[in-house]
């Protein structure tokens, strides 16, 4: 019973949704004579837009993030589990896997953490800053345009009676509230993954550098070698796991975050414009600049975690396999750790759209871009 109440509840958030976003475009070819009007609906519908996206994303591609998540599930509960097969020789160090996932693990829950707070704190302000802004009209005695309205979209039923107008905002405030949950799910997601691809190379490049044991001894062994292959096998089949989960992550955020990349510097732009352009009271100052600075976190957020993916996933000379006693193995076994070093040296990119990676140098391109066209557009006035 209580699945079929919140299928009907986000069945009719996302209908509320996606009219909100309609009755936006409309507004915003309705305010083309009207700039602050325009660039007041083409920042909103540029956050709203994106969620469309991802929500798209969401339930199109929903067997492939589910697939991701299993086989994040899969490795870690193998790894948490003793095997009976590990091999351990030549007075190994116990293998402690789980100290590295509950590290990760709560990186992503200290990010989360912070991440719905950042955007349930903005979705609050926003949502009530209108009303505030209306009240306080209203208690100095000045003339108030209109009924508050928390996004700016074409409200026909205005005109009718007030009750449209109560379901007019009604629609807004499920729109939006259902809009900064698809953000958090997608955002939360895609961040959830990078956080454990970083993790789980951190961990390989540590127990990739124990291959050989700790090389006190320099004989040839056949218990050591049966060690080493094991390791080696272990850890081939854990970077093609985490090569894998990368590939598929890129196919499902490079377009998405492409698009986010070129509205995010016309946000940015827009929002700098009518910063130094509009007369706007202390509510709709606060309301804007914490929705840049929300906009910014979402845009800093992703490419720092796109950056650590890359740096993560090569491994340098010195470092794990590299770094492992080769003079206690065998040609064979030395042979395999050369192969499963030279696999593990390439680093992985995230593509953000066809000419940008998902990383910190793109992030200062679209500050830069974005402060670019607000200069261009500022010589104009």
């Amino acid at each position: 019973m209580t699945y079929h109440k919140v299928h009907w509840a986000a069945i009719v958030c996302t209908f509320c949704f996606i009219i909100t976003c309609l009755l936006q475009v409309v507004a915003l070819f309705m305010a083309t004579d009207d700039p602050e009007r325009l660039f007041e609906c083409f920042s909103v519908l540029a956050f709203c837009g994106m969620g469309i996206l991802k929500l798209i994303s969401l339930r199109k591609s929903h067997h492939s993030w589910r697939k991701l998540l299993t086989q994040i599930s899969v490795l870690e509960n193998s790894q948490k589990k003793k095997s009976s097969t590990s091999y351990q020789s030549d007075n190994e160090e116990v293998d402690n896997f789980s100290a590295y996932i509950d590290d990760y693990t709560k990186k992503f829950q200290n990010t989360s953490t912070i991440l719905t707070r950042i955007y349930s704190f903005t979705a609050f302000i926003f949502i009530i800053s209108p009303f505030v802004e209306y009240f306080i009209c209203k208690m100095r005695g000045m003339e108030c345009l209109g009924y508050p309205h928390i996004l700016p979209g074409w409200a026909p039923l205005d005109n009718l009676s007030f009750l449209g107008y109560i379901v007019n905002v009604v629609g807004e405030f499920l729109a939006a509230v259902y809009c900064v949950c698809v953000h958090i799910a997608f955002d939360l997601t895609a961040v959830g993954i990078m956080i454990f691809v970083c993790g789980q190379y951190s961990l390989l490049r540590d127990y990739s550098s124990h291959i050989g044991g700790k090389g006190n001894h320099c004989n040839l062994s056949k218990e050591r070698d049966l060690s080493a292959h094991y390791r080696i096998v272990r850890c081939h089949q854990t970077n093609i796991l985490l090569i894998n989960t990368i590939n598929e992550l890129d196919i499902l955020l490079k377009n998405i975050i492409g698009v986010y990349f070129f509205l995010a510097t016309l946000t940015l732009c827009s929002v700098a414009v009518r910063l130094k352009s509009e007369e706007m009271s202390i509510m709709q100052l606060v309301s804007l600049i914490q929705y840049m600075c929300a906009t910014l976190t979402q845009l800093f957020l992703f490419c720092t975690y796109g950056d650590a993916v890359l740096n993560e996933s090569s491994v340098g000379m010195g470092q794990g396999p590299f770094a492992a006693a080769s003079w206690c193995l065998s040609p064979r076994i030395r042979r395999e750790l050369v192969i499963l070093g030279s696999g593990m040296m390439k680093p992985r990119h995230l593509r953000a759209g066809p000419f940008n990676f998902l990383d910190l140098p793109s992030f200062i391109q679209v500050v830069r871009a974005a402060y670019s066209y607000y200069a261009v557009l500022g010589k104009k006035e």
